[in-house]
């Protein structure tokens, strides 16, 4: 299962093929992974623990003495396979499989088409392998190769002066918080000698010499490097910034897969977090608790569609974080799963938003929802495709809080503003998209707007009918309990309907504000935006003058120093060259005479007694 997509990446990378060649071989091994991760699904079925395999891959003998873990370096390729692995794992496929099929009819035009096909086998193999590891290293090796490749996708568009902008965004934040993580994983190394989450968790609290310091600093450094990936804000601007300038199916596939793969391995490493003191657990949840707040309250500011759905995506995102965090934090582990849930139902829908938000945009020719309009009429079956995506985003949040939070705790109040944040932020493109006028702008005519080509139509539904049924999964126990092999039981019917009544208020008011007064709506978020990226450009122009330039101006001083310090070494050289010629060629007897009394005459004058 994990080689096929690196077998369809060799063969697109080692023979020339065109554009449709590379299609097919790349939707082959996306199709063949989903096939066989189906079998492996149903073979977990009749067994209760997860199916666990190791093989040796580096084993480096560095000492013969001390503690047993430190007298060698290892590296060894672990890969475990449970029930909620193999559901995240046909989710991620899935994804991958409907953007990829979107992409074959509406990305015709996109540059270097057979690159862009090995990039998303390339990722597909990194998430597959991230997913299915069980050691550290191994973790992260494949972590990076899916960041890699992330990257080579997202600035797929490189002959653009926009899209390399954007680029160098996808490559500076994400690489931070790659570095936080493997950092991370350097401090637990450091402390332990294991790399194996297995042989970690044991030992956590019975190792000599380790405190609350180190636990702390290592949940710290891992959060970080999780939401990174999970487009946590204000990390999220390595995929808002880059949505407008990236192929399509490349920003779905990102989005949807990364959070996939990003909340699977914080549930992983979540006993590892949860040894750090009770205080550090809360500032987390406190970190993700304001992330799920603002993501979503920043979509409201300003008009662009792409924008407003990854945001509302990074808030659902941050809502499923802040809920794995708390349960441990309750001690109650077995309800982070619901936070995993939450994620995996969202992903899907995130992706045909990505799909169908990018379709609109490029039929109606512009990126500002105040020119949108009329897409009921003109664009039926993909406005509701957003729409639908919209809902199941909202519900995706709501229904995973009930089981963790209940309703009546504070962090219950919290995420119910989240939650109800999120359900404003992912409705209001599309029904600002579905009513209005469309008006006519200088060489655009509404009446040019049509469907895209019915090949593309249905593979947004696809994708929603299955985060649909994912959130619907999420209300029977037993299913549940299935996944995590754990006992659950049911949310009360009333916390239920306090959850689905937020997101039917977000509903009801954003249809409400935008079907009384859409164009007010409208001035309301961009006049917002431009608050916004004003008080962004004080801050971006105060860190230029204050941070920025002095620092640049340090690094040019030095940069003209080092060959000032060259020649001024050069010239020492020369004369220390001179000396030791001149003394060489010196009477050794004078020149012992004359070195002893230098030196005596120093020593005295040193002395502490001679001024006295």
């Amino acid at each position: 299962m994990v080689m096929v997509p690196l077998l369809a990446f060799v063969l697109a990378a080692t023979s020339v093929r065109t554009r449709r060649s590379a299609a097919n071989m790349a939707m082959f091994g996306a199709v063949a992974t989903f096939a066989l991760t189906l079998l492996i699904a149903w073979g977990m079925t009749r067994r209760t623990t997860p199916f666990q395999v190791s093989y040796p891959y580096l084993n480096i003998p560095v000492a013969f003495t001390g503690a047993t873990n430190f007298q060698g370096f290892g590296i060894d390729i672990v890969i475990r396979v449970d029930r909620l692995t193999s559901v995240a794992l046909l989710a991620v496929e899935l994804c991958v499989i409907g953007a990829l099929a979107w992409h074959r009819v509406m990305g015709r035009a996109e540059p270097g088409g057979p690159r862009f096909y090995a990039l998303v086998s390339t990722l597909l193999f990194g998430a597959v392998a991230a997913l299915v590891s069980y050691d550290l290293a191994e973790l992260f090796a494949f972590w990076g190769l899916a960041g890699a490749a992330t990257y080579l996708m997202l600035a797929q568009r490189w002959g653009s002066v926009e899209a390399s902008r954007s680029g160098r965004i996808a490559l500076a934040l994400p690489f931070v918080s790659d570095l936080s993580l493997l950092c991370g994983i350097g401090v637990i190394y450091s402390h332990y000698g294991l790399q194996s989450i297995s042989s970690l968790v044991p030992i956590l609290h019975h190792t000599a010499g380790v405190g609350a310091k180190t636990w702390t600093a290592a949940a710290i450094l891992l959060f970080v490097g999780v939401a990174g990936r999970l487009g946590l804000w204000p990390i999220h601007i390595w995929l808002t910034r880059t949505a407008p300038t990236t192929p399509p199916a490349a920003s779905a596939m990102v989005q949807s897969v990364w959070s996939i793969v990003a909340i699977v391995a914080l549930y992983r490493i979540m006993p590892i977090i949860a040894a750090a003191p009770t205080q550090t657990l809360r500032g987390l949840v406190y970190a993700s608790a304001v992330a799920a707040v603002a993501a979503p309250l920043g979509s409201l500011f300003g008009n662009e569609p792409r924008r407003a759905m990854v945001l509302a995506g990074s808030g659902v995102a941050a809502i499923g974080a802040a809920l794995v965090i708390y349960s441990y934090q309750a001690s109650a582990p077995t309800l982070a799963v619901f936070g995993v849930l939450c994620v995996l139902a969202a992903a899907p829908a995130r992706a045909a938003a990505a799909l169908t938000t990018s379709s609109i945009v490029a039929a109606m020719r512009t990126n500002d929802l105040a020119e949108m309009g009329d897409g009921w009429r003109r664009m039926r079956a993909t406005t509701t495709a957003l729409l639908v995506a919209g809902i199941v985003i909202a519900f995706a949040a709501a229904l995973a809080v009930p089981f963790t939070a209940g309703s009546r705790t504070r962090f219950a109040l919290a995420v119910g503003e989240a939650v109800l944040l999120v359900s404003i932020a992912a409705v209001r493109v599309g029904i600002a998209i579905a009513i209005g006028p469309l008006r006519r702008r200088r060489a655009f005519e509404p009446d040019r707007v049509r469907e895209g080509p019915p090949a593309s139509l249905s593979w947004p539904y696809w994708l929603v009918l299955a985060g649909a049924a994912l959130v619907v999964a999420m209300l029977f126990p037993s299913w549940v309990g299935f996944l995590d092999n754990q006992p659950h039981r049911a949310a009360s019917a009333a916390a239920v309907g306090v959850w689905v009544g937020v997101v039917g208020i977000g509903l009801v008011l954003t249809a409400f504000a935008y079907g009384t007064d859409k164009d007010g709506s409208l001035r309301a978020s961009a006049a917002l935006g431009d608050v916004l990226n004003r008080w962004l450009g004080l801050a971006g122009a105060a860190w230029s003058r204050f941070l920025w330039e002095p620092i640049a101006a340090i690094t040019e001083r030095v940069y003209e120093w080092i060959p000032e310090g060259d020649g001024w070494l050069a010239q020492a050289t020369a004369t220390s060259g001179r000396l030791a010629l001149a003394a060489a060629r010196a009477p050794a007897v004078p020149l012992l005479v004359v070195i002893a009394a230098v030196l005596a005459l120093a020593v005295g004058l040193a002395t502490p007694g001679l001024f006295r």
